[in-house]
């Protein structure tokens, strides 16, 4: 990918890298040079990627993580320390979009599901290594959105409001951080080629592949700025600001088109 050598001696933390963008990013970073903790709930799965990952002097522990679990995370990234002594970044990407369906037809936990990965997951790694960071005066944290952070899509009610709130809690977080070293970014991939991805039958021209979409997120490391969306999709939040109706009238074809393709109705119909 062209990263050698970019993140000698560095350590990043990768949550959601046992498959999709998430492995794609933990190989991405192993290749610029990085010491990278594979993490994801089946470490049985890990091992293998880990191994056939890691070549020469380059380093890679697999490690077992449930965000959902405060004890699973905390013991995660002890053996992170444990492993490398250090934690130079932490990309968020556990998660996934669940399936296309009405708000009113999915379970009643649906909307908590979402919420408790996507933000309270997120939200646990970085208490648990923001007092590394600190310590180390230094750190880079990617927390990971979507389009329907900005422009929520019918069929992913409860994924929306779960992707909305990363945002919010992320900028706030970047400007208390502010001059503490430790950076906050938001990356938002768009439709890509995983097994969450390709649940969702969106009517879009293309679906991207998660080692290009991987990459743009190691590149967008490279850089400083806040948030990064590569694909295509910033041309729609550039819409939401100039026609909200308009980007909304956008997004509901999409998901309605969606809709229709899995068979969803609403509750109570036949």
């Amino acid at each position: 990918m062209g990263f050698d050598n970019r993140f000698d001696n560095q350590v990043w933390l990768v949550s959601g890298a046992s498959s999709g963008i998430g492995l794609k990013t933990a190989q991405a970073l192993l290749a610029g040079g990085a010491r990278v903790a594979f993490a994801a709930r089946s470490v049985e799965r890990l091992r293998p990627l880990v191994a056939a990952s890691a070549a020469g002097a380059r380093q890679a522990a697999a490690v077992p993580l449930d965000v959902t679990s405060d004890a699973s995370v905390h013991g995660a990234v002890r053996a992170v320390l444990d492993a490398f002594g250090r934690i130079d970044g932490l990309i968020n990407m556990a998660g996934n979009g669940g399936l296309v369906r009405r708000w009113d037809a999915a379970e009643a936990s649906h909307l908590r599901e979402m919420f408790a990965v996507h933000v309270f997951g997120a939200e646990r790694m970085v208490h648990a290594v923001l007092p590394t960071m600190r310590r180390q005066g230094s750190g880079t944290i990617v927390n990971i959105a979507s389009a329907v952070a900005w422009v929520p899509m019918p069929g992913a009610a409860a994924y929306s409001a779960a992707k909305a709130a990363v945002v919010s809690w992320s900028a706030a977080l970047r400007a208390e951080l502010q001059g503490s070293g430790i950076d906050v970014r938001v990356f938002a991939p768009p439709h890509t080629r995983t097994d969450a991805g390709v649940r969702w039958p969106l009517p879009l021209p293309r679906i991207f592949e998660p080692e290009w979409v991987a990459g743009q997120l190691v590149r967008s490391l490279q850089q400083r700025a806040p948030l990064t969306i590569p694909g295509g999709n910033r041309s729609l939040l550039w819409l939401q600001r100039l026609s909200p109706a308009l980007a909304s009238r956008v997004m509901n074809r999409i998901g309605f088109t969606a809709l229709e393709r899995v068979g969803a109705r609403p509750a109570g119909e036949a």
